[in-house]
């Protein structure tokens, strides 16, 4: 029964997560998929990467990462070229746009962050972040 209870409290807070990220992302008109993207592009080298790697990077199949680039690149968060060497790869980079959208949604993780552990001390948030890292990894 513990299990089950455990379950239900993982996907409660979930729920919960999901809902505050949505309303977050909604100011910039993103959803989470997008700004995954643009978060993994953010800390890349250069503020760009191939497109096969940011479907390596975010575990999603290239038609849904194409129409992800294509969505953010309509919104001017990316632009996407070919590269020189070989035409057959694109190249994905971050405009300034998107790197201030990054910003602003890292400063609302921050606070979403703080407000999810705010009943924790310092230790139990730790103790919590170990746990649950500990259940992650069992997967």
């Amino acid at each position: 029964m513990e299990d089950s209870v455990c379950g239900m409290l993982i996907k409660q807070i979930n729920s919960e997560l999901e809902k505050n990220a949505n309303n977050m992302l909604r100011k910039d008109d993103l959803t989470v998929s997008q700004i995954g993207a643009l978060m993994e592009l953010d800390e890349s080298i250069e503020k760009q990467m191939e497109l096969k790697e940011l479907e390596e990077v975010l575990h999603i199949a290239k038609p849904t990462v194409v129409g992800i680039v294509k969505r953010l690149e309509d919104k001017g968060f990316v632009i996407s070229t070919r590269s020189i060497q070989d035409k057959r790869i694109r190249i994905i980079q971050l405009t300034p746009l998107g790197e201030e959208c990054c910003r602003r949604a890292k400063e609302r993780m921050e606070q979403a962050e703080m407000a999810l552990t705010s009943s924790l001390t310092e230790t139990e948030r730790r103790i919590l972040i170990t746990l649950l890292q500990k259940v992650r990894d069992s997967f």
